[in-house]
């Protein structure tokens, strides 16, 4: 039993609130295939185990991943394809939180816990999930840094943590920049072993859960 009063948690989600690759690979594939179809390009296009190695990176970074070196010049051509493509199967049903979120975000918001959602997605992506799953039942402040460009996943996370005016703030992530955000504004800082992370970029987190029920233990 952990004993510190928690007044605040903030999820990030892909790989920690939203199963991702019920549509991501997907939307990018099939964005890139569109692509280099037109162009006459022949370049074999990246499989499902490099897209959900590189799920949670900043959006830049994703795609300068993903792409081959010499058609980089593409990357901004595939982000807006890949988005349109995500929200179209969003929207069509294709999309499926983990199991359990909904029930642990309602424990929160009736525990009165302070909720946001931080992700290093685009905006239009961002705020397609927040509509299509009704997270703004729940959330009481979303950033993404499509919306911040030139802010860091940390930094934003401070905006979070002093605008609920939390003292005890709980960052939950399944990759190393949701522990290092964290890590960087003294959060309690939980690692999702069944997001898209592996255990040992999570190795720095306080606690380590395999399903998102277990944060229930935090507020008992």
């Amino acid at each position: 039993m952990i004993n510190t009063r928690f007044d605040a948690v903030i999820f990030d989600m892909d790989g920690t609130l939203l199963q991702s690759e019920t549509y991501c690979i997907e939307a990018v594939q099939k964005a890139i295939t569109d692509i280099y179809k037109e162009r006459n390009i022949q370049e074999k296009i990246v499989d499902k185990e490099k897209i959900l190695a590189e799920v949670g990176k900043p959006s830049l970074q994703f795609y300068q991943s993903i792409i081959p070196g010499k058609y980089i010049y593409l990357a901004d051509e595939v982000r807006h394809k890949v988005c349109d493509n995500e929200k179209r199967f969003l929207r069509a049903g294709k999309g499926k939180l983990f199991d359990g979120v909904m029930d642990m975000l309602l424990f929160l918001k009736e525990s009165d816990i302070r909720l946001a959602m931080l992700s290093n997605a685009s905006s239009d992506y961002f705020w397609t999930v927040i509509e299509v799953f009704q997270l703004n039942r729940f959330i009481d402040k979303a950033l993404c840094i499509g919306d911040f460009p030139y802010e860091s996943k940390a930094t934003l996370l401070r905006k979070i943590i002093m605008d609920f005016s939390a003292k005890n703030p709980v960052m939950v992530g399944d990759r190393v920049y949701d522990i290092e955000a964290g890590k960087h504004n003294h959060c309690f800082t939980i690692g999702c072993l069944y997001g898209y992370g592996s255990a040992d970029e999570l190795n720095q987190a306080d606690l380590l859960i395999d399903n998102i029920l277990e944060l229930r233990k935090l507020f008992l």
